[in-house]
């Protein structure tokens, strides 16, 4: 009759080994430099929530950062908006100040300086016979 040994030797004739923290590679990692179970309180703290701890802090510092990001963003958006519009408007007046310079009740004055006026005779019409 075979003798029930616990943490004995399993089928290959190896001692059996068990992880302290059960399935966790983060666990058996954080037992394994910094000695977590001793820390946290022993056997009496759940450490086989810290996994399913850690991912959600990890999805909190995401969420955290695209936040960050996307407020940025938002404001940079509002600058260049604003930046947009002031060019427009600043277009439109430069636009409408040449439209008004180029008229002849406008030119008439400037260019009588240099000794040019306005001419008062209709003008002929050219005919030109083949």
């Amino acid at each position: 009759m075979a003798i029930n040994v616990v943490g004995g030797p399993n089928a290959n004739g190896r001692p059996n080994k068990k992880n302290k923290t059960g399935n966790s590679k983060v666990l058996g990692w954080l037992s394994q430099w910094f000695n977590v179970e001793n820390v946290m309180g022993g056997k009496q703290f759940p450490v086989k929530y810290i996994d399913g701890s850690l991912f959600l802090l990890f999805l909190g510092l995401i969420m955290v950062f695209f936040r960050i990001n996307a407020e940025r963003q938002m404001r940079q958006l509002r600058k260049s908006n604003e930046e947009v519009n002031n060019l427009r408007a600043e277009y439109t007046i430069l636009k409408a100040n040449y439209m008004k310079m180029g008229k002849q009740s406008e030119l008439a004055p400037k260019v009588e300086v240099f000794g040019i006026k306005e001419s008062r005779k209709t003008p002929q019409r050219i005919v030109v016979e083949e």
